[in-house]
């Protein structure tokens, strides 16, 4: 298994794997479109990581994440403001549900804790369900730490399901993960957020 930098050939088959990996997600409710847009602004992105695990030259897994929580999403739109511009008129016209939800997600975290987002942020791992439960998760998340450490982060924090979530949760408590705080998002989805030194 070789992982490293994902290139712009390989955003079709991250797509396919987050398909796998997140099947009745909202993001993969949303269509590939949206995913392939969301995926390759994240690569392009000088203040993101995008990393997949590759089997020869099969993509496995994959992890997306972000130097500075605080404002990314934000940033990423204004720096892709076109193509998120096309992508959410055709949104509009076909899931305008999709797209209000879309909006009042844009920001994860909770309104009655103060946090200043001043961390890294885990936006998704993804394993290929064909790959699952050989530690191609851990092995995505080791590297991610790595190269957040070497380019200067202090702590990595996430965001999670609260319901029916236990194997994830423990997962990322494996890795050293704790929780920071419990919050609700659109349309009242109980989430929480976790964090962990580097």
């Amino acid at each position: 298994m070789d992982i490293r930098k994902i290139d712009k050939h390989n955003i079709p088959s991250l797509v396919q794997v987050h398909k796998s990996s997140f099947k009745d997600f909202f993001l993969t409710q949303v269509g590939d479109k949206f995913l392939y847009l969301y995926y390759d602004c994240v690569r392009k992105a000088e203040d993101a990581i995008l990393l997949g695990i590759y089997d020869d030259s099969e993509l496995c897994g994959f992890c997306a994440a972000s130097l500075n929580s605080r404002g990314f999403t934000t940033r990423l739109i204004k720096n892709n403001l076109l193509r998120f511009i096309s992508i959410g008129i055709k949104l509009l016209l076909t899931h305008p549900k999709a797209l209000i939800r879309l909006m009042k997600n844009l920001t994860k975290k909770s309104s009655e804790v103060e946090d200043n987002a001043d961390y890294a942020e885990l936006y998704s791992i993804g394993v290929a369900k064909s790959k699952q439960g050989k530690g191609i998760g851990k092995q995505l998340y080791v590297a991610l730490e790595n190269s957040l450490g070497q380019r200067g982060c202090k702590r990595v924090s996430l965001t999670t399901d609260f319901f029916d979530n236990e194997a994830t949760i423990a997962f990322y408590k494996s890795v050293g993960f704790d929780i920071l705080y419990e919050f609700v998002t659109f349309p009242e989805r109980k989430m929480i957020r976790m964090i962990k030194n580097i």
